[in-house]
């Protein structure tokens, strides 16, 4: 009996604990794609004041990817920086991590500075971001005495802002990363390092044929993860731009959509840019682990 009423304990303990992000699954994931789905097959009826089920959504989105579309714009900026993370970010955040993983001389002084964009909340990053980038700033002032007076406008210029939003991230992303790659790094078995160095394996060996194998799968779930969220991560834009100055993303153009009651054509592009985009992520997945086999340890 005593053991019995030990389970129900338990089990009531357990049930407790998973109660609220289950129910926060179910109505916050589950119902709202779900009924996003059905808004993009549906548009209102003004004479009756109800929706009905329409194509007509989906025969609309070509317009917007059309020259004069919104959505051109905004699907160059988010490839553009979609690139710029898988290509140049994650193996930058690697490298970086390898070498504070060798503890080089002050290695806990970077990493405290590359994590602490991540501990800031966005709001403030971005205010300290924008102040330091001002004319009357000190990287304006800097940038004024080297072009004699003349501080370009890094948020409202066309011609500065798109890569002044992806210069930001590249400050600001790193976090994540390096806390990822530090702890794949850490695993490495240290019997494996010794090993390669009695071979006479130099630094650069190291990392590029020890230490990157055994930590490619976790190169492998940043990379998917960073597809997967290619059309839902706005970045800073919001708060940086707000869109302006030709800095909108697909994320950023879907959430200003629905600021303005109009829910049916950014659930219709969500559903389309889904469709699209799941057959590469597995595709990608695929390819992924053809490059290196999946190594435990």
């Amino acid at each position: 009996m005593a053991a019995l009423k030990g389970k129900t304990k338990k089990s009531i303990f357990v049930v407790s604990a998973l109660i609220v992000p289950i129910v926060h699954f179910i109505i916050f994931w589950v119902a709202v794609n779900f009924n996003s789905l059905l808004l993009g097959f549906q548009r209102l009826n003004f004479d009756t004041g109800k929706n009905y089920f329409t194509f007509a959504n989906f025969k609309d989105i070509p317009a917007l990817f059309g020259r004069y579309g919104d959505l051109r714009i905004a699907l160059y900026n988010t490839l553009l920086t979609w690139v710029f993370l898988a290509v140049f970010l994650l193996p930058w955040a690697f490298f970086l991590t390898y070498f504070l993983y060798k503890r080089i001389r002050l290695s806990s002084f970077w990493r405290t500075m590359l994590f602490i964009p991540s501990i800031l909340p966005a709001v403030a990053m971005t205010s300290i971001f924008m102040y330091f980038i001002m004319p009357d700033a000190p990287v304006g002032k800097v940038i004024g005495a080297i072009n004699g007076g003349r501080v370009p406008a890094f948020i409202n210029d066309v011609q500065y802002a798109r890569w002044t939003v992806i210069f930001y991230i590249f400050l600001t992303n790193f976090g994540g990363q390096f806390i990822l790659f530090s702890g794949a790094m850490v695993r490495v078995p240290k019997e494996v390092v010794e090993s390669a160095y009695l071979d006479g394996a130099g630094v650069r060996t190291e990392m590029l044929r020890i230490i990157l194998p055994l930590c490619w799968p976790t190169i492998s779930m940043l990379f998917i993860l960073n597809l997967a969220t290619l059309f839902t991560a706005s970045g800073p834009v919001l708060l940086l731009t707000g869109g302006l100055s030709e800095t909108s993303t697909i994320a950023f153009w879907i959430f200003n959509s629905t600021r303005s009651n109009s829910l049916y054509m950014p659930a219709a592009v969500g559903v389309m840019l889904t469709l699209i985009l799941f057959p590469v992520v597995m595709l990608a997945r695929w390819g992924l682990e053809k490059i290196y086999s999946n190594v435990e340890f």
